[in-house]
């Protein structure tokens, strides 16, 4: 879609209605809305928007135009090392973003790596990540992406997404993930392995760190910080800053580069040390050189632009409302993910997530041949029941009568009667998002919401009396 004022392209993703509650839990749309209303960042797909009419909700989201890592490896068949150094940093600095923010990713693959025109990865479909630093215990991802822990149905933690970047790795060298069988018992049988063969076409510091990051213990892989301190990340990439530079970080003051080693960059604030991805000094900090001329200021994001404050909104606005992140105003990064099991998002052109693309993508609708795995993959714990619905009137009470025919042409107005009131049944309280009961709300009907708005509003419904 386009902006008519500025001609400026975004992706759309549509929702329907109807799979909500039956398809896709409540709480997954709520946490993927939330999640990203919070996540702005040059490596991860901003959501711009979001609103609804009455069988759809419309997700603008950031347009990527060169599409998805997915379809690069598909038509060059593997990557050179350089090209992959390049696009594996970048998505370790978006990761570390969000494990910074405690979030955890849990769907990392090459589907869900766009390409900007800048040759910019982002990050995008954040529908099974979780906020927290607690363990997690829902199994859910992609089968070739899956950690041991996972597949054994053990709690999992970020390490997850780190076992995530060796295989992205690997496949990014190789042209193919590293734990391919002939049907998922075997694949699963691999990956909890661990056994792994690298090619011989593979440097042997990129098959190291490939080694380091498999690792079957999860406390046993490297964090980000070391994966991007590695000997391959020093051999394959280029440093923008040089040590002795000075840097002015805006709540720390100033500072000096004291060593760069890979893409991780030591500071000294004052006599207080400080280690920091290069990106995120770039990000963040104004840099002199040696001889204090100014080198690098950091871009202006567009987080700072104003955004909607549900305390200022015209409505009546409640903690639940503003707990759950749905409002009306600026938003912020949502993938495009296909909506799974039997419906599905609209892909869109250039922001396109190829779930379908990938045997075992879809976790539901995978058997699990063997004991130790999940007898039932469950995506949530509960799915709340269908929301009450409105009895729908035949006739509008505004439609032209016969009494206001006659009064037209009369000097004084005329002005239509309040709807009789249609008796409802009491809506069922639901259950979803840990201790918040989601009850709909009956919206009356007013002739300006007539002229404006949809007969109902969905997300609306959860705006409490």
């Amino acid at each position: 879609m386009q902006n008519t004022t500025n001609s400026k392209l975004y992706a759309l993703k549509i929702i329907r209605k109807s799979l909500v509650s039956n398809i896709i839990p409540l709480k997954v749309l709520f946490r993927e809305i939330m999640i990203h209303k919070t996540l702005i960042h040059p490596n991860i797909v901003r959501l711009v928007d979001h609103f609804e009419d009455i069988t759809k909700i419309y997700l603008v989201l950031e347009f990527v135009e060169k599409g998805s890592l997915f379809d690069l490896i598909r038509r060059k068949i593997k990557l050179s090392e350089n090209e992959a150094c390049e696009i594996f940093v970048q998505t370790c600095t978006g990761l570390n973003y969000l494990h910074q923010n405690d979030i955890v990713h849990r769907d990392i693959k090459p589907e869900n790596l766009l390409i900007s025109k800048t040759d910019t990865i982002k990050i995008c479909d954040f529908g099974w990540s979780a906020p927290g630093s607690e363990k997690k215990v829902t199994f859910c991802g992609t089968l070739d992406y899956m950690s041991p822990e996972m597949i054994n149905s053990e709690p999992h933690s970020t390490k997850v997404d780190v076992w995530a970047l060796g295989i992205l790795l690997y496949e990014m060298l190789h042209g193919c993930p590293p734990y391919s069988g002939k049907n998922p018992k075997e694949q699963y049988r691999l990956i909890a392995s661990g056994n792994i063969t690298i090619g011989s076409h593979v440097s042997k510091t990129a098959s190291q760190l490939i080694k380091s990051i498999l690792h079957i213990r999860p406390n046993d892989r490297p964090s980000i910080i070391e994966i991007l301190r590695s000997q391959w990340v020093q051999e394959y990439s280029e440093s923008q800053l040089q040590r002795n530079w000075k840097v002015n970080k805006i709540g720390t003051g100033d500072g000096f580069i004291v060593s760069i080693v890979g893409k991780i960059v030591n500071l000294n604030f004052k006599g207080k040390a400080e280690c920091m991805l290069e990106a995120e000094v770039l990000r963040k900090c104004v840099i002199y050189d040696d001889s204090n001329r100014l080198v690098h200021t950091p871009p202006e994001e567009e987080s700072r632009a104003p955004r909607f404050d549900p305390n200022n909104s015209m409505g009546p606005v409640n903690s639940l409302y503003k707990k759950l992140g749905i409002d009306s105003g600026r938003a912020t990064p949502i993938s495009g993910r296909n909506t799974p099991v039997n419906g599905r998002a609209t892909p869109t052109r250039g922001h396109t997530s190829r779930s379908s693309s990938r045997r075992g993508s879809i976790v539901e609708s995978m058997s699990t041949p063997t004991a130790r795995t999940p007898t039932t993959p469950k995506r949530l714990e509960t799915s709340p029941k269908p929301l009450a619905k409105t009895p729908s009137s035949k006739s509008s009470p505004f439609l032209p009568t016969e009494e206001s025919k006659r009064v037209q042409g009369r000097s004084t107005p005329f002005t239509p009667q309040e709807p009789k009131s249609v008796p409802v049944p009491p809506p069922k309280p639901l259950s979803d998002y840990g201790n918040i009961s989601l009850q709909a709300e009956i919206i009356p009907a007013t002739i300006g919401a007539i002229r404006t708005k949809p007969k109902s509003s969905f997300l609306a419904r959860f705006k409490a009396n």
